[in-house]
């Protein structure tokens, strides 16, 4: 089969740039190839769903914008033939909140002043500030916070639904089958090989496989620092009514959020061994986070665990950002967006743009994503997130 674009894995972020494609040119053969069209084990539905500016790095705050933008515009954004549903998204703009203490609060004020200076609305709360807005929060160690008030969570299977509706019904294909390897002549994968046996011949192909990206890359002969790394989420019960809070994250990767009839609460340990590792860790919530959570918040009431799952990071060991674009002069027409650690449902829509403007333009042309790219891995330096991960 011949296609102008072969895009390998049908995730949020394969289907992405399928919208982004056809949106900027319309009639383009787009072929998504994605093995369990279940997405049983895709991270976006495993996710948070949250959607924040506060990074240190443009390119990431400006991302999310992007994002933020569709989420305020999701009614015409996903509509679809007249009468047909719109999912709905159970968006809650209650805000980031970002804390820290008295260590951490340079490098807090620092990043906001980036943050304003990029078109975030974002206010530094002090110590006694946050204890009046938040009583809820333990505030007495903190320096300070702060709140972005545009941010929020919302439910990303549904936003994924939307996403994945739309580049059908702008003539994406959709093809239930597994990306295998390729054939290579001279700067340009030629043939895309799948598992059923059966061969693609693109002008141009994109890795979009999640944890399996990096797997498919070195099919390929493109080295990434990329690896699943396993995290658990647990869903608590509280006595309190936790609604109204913002989404909170502190700098040992504590991050809270409301959801249901009390809180969404992860515990990041970034030093877990890489694997697609779905286990669950009986002991974890009670040795590591249920003390963070009661400490951070005595104003719950009694809490009760009632589920964990866990989900996977294409974790970049680099620098904790993603990976986008080629391999200039060595694979001229293959694309990889991979390495997002945590932050890929939240940028998928801008990624997507970019890559559908490195195919159809040659170069960025709306937001310059070059510091992103695969050089800083040849060269190995980082490119890395400065404030909260």
């Amino acid at each position: 089969m011949k296609a102008d674009v072969v895009i390998a894995g049908a995730g949020i972020m394969g289907c992405a740039a399928a919208v982004e494609l056809l949106t900027a040119s319309p009639g383009t053969h787009v072929i998504l190839v994605e093995p369990d069209p279940t997405y049983a084990k895709a991270s976006t539905g495993q996710g948070t769903g949250g959607v924040r500016q506060l990074f240190t790095r443009p390119e990431n705050i400006l991302l999310s914008q992007y994002t933020l933008d569709v989420i305020e515009d999701w009614e015409r954004w996903a509509a679809g033939p007249e009468g047909a549903a719109i999912p709905a998204l159970n968006w809650r703009p209650n805000g980031y909140l970002f804390v820290a203490g008295a260590q951490d609060a340079d490098r807090l004020q620092t990043d906001l002043e980036i943050q304003r200076a990029h078109g975030v609305d974002a206010r530094w709360l002090d110590p006694a500030e946050l204890a009046d807005r938040y009583p809820e929060i333990h505030s007495t160690d903190l320096a300070g916070a702060v709140l972005s008030p545009r941010d929020g969570w919302l439910d990303p299977n549904a936003f994924f639904d939307g996403v994945r509706a739309k580049a059908a019904r702008l003539g994406a294909t959709f093809l239930t089958d597994r990306v295998v390897g390729f054939e290579i002549a001279g700067t340009a994968v030629r043939t895309v090989r799948l598992a059923s046996g059966r061969t693609l011949d693109p002008a141009y192909t994109v890795n979009t496989a999640g944890v399996r990206a990096p797997g498919l890359a070195a099919e390929a002969g493109m080295s990434l620092p990329v690896e699943p790394m396993r995290r658990h989420e647990h869903y608590v019960e509280t006595e309190a009514d936790l609604n109204h809070l913002p989404f909170l994250k502190d700098v040992r990767g504590l991050a809270v959020h409301a959801h249901r009839d009390g809180l969404s609460v992860g515990l990041v340990d970034f030093d877990h061994p890489g694997g697609e590792d779905f286990t669950v860790d009986p002991s974890y919530y009670d040795r590591a986070v249920a003390p963070s959570l009661a400490h951070r918040f005595p104003g719950t009431g009694r809490t009760t665990e009632r589920s964990t799952w866990t989900g996977l990071y294409d974790i970049n060991r680099l620098d904790g950002n993603m990976i986008l674009g080629n391999w200039p002069g060595r694979l001229d027409n293959f694309f990889v967006a991979s390495g997002f650690s945590g932050h890929g449902f939240m940028h998928a829509l801008g990624v997507g743009r970019a890559l559908a403007e490195l195919i159809l333009k040659g170069e960025y042309a709306t937001l310059d994503l070059s510091r992103m790219g695969y050089e800083r891995v040849l060269s190995g330096r980082p490119y890395a997130e400065l404030g909260i991960r």
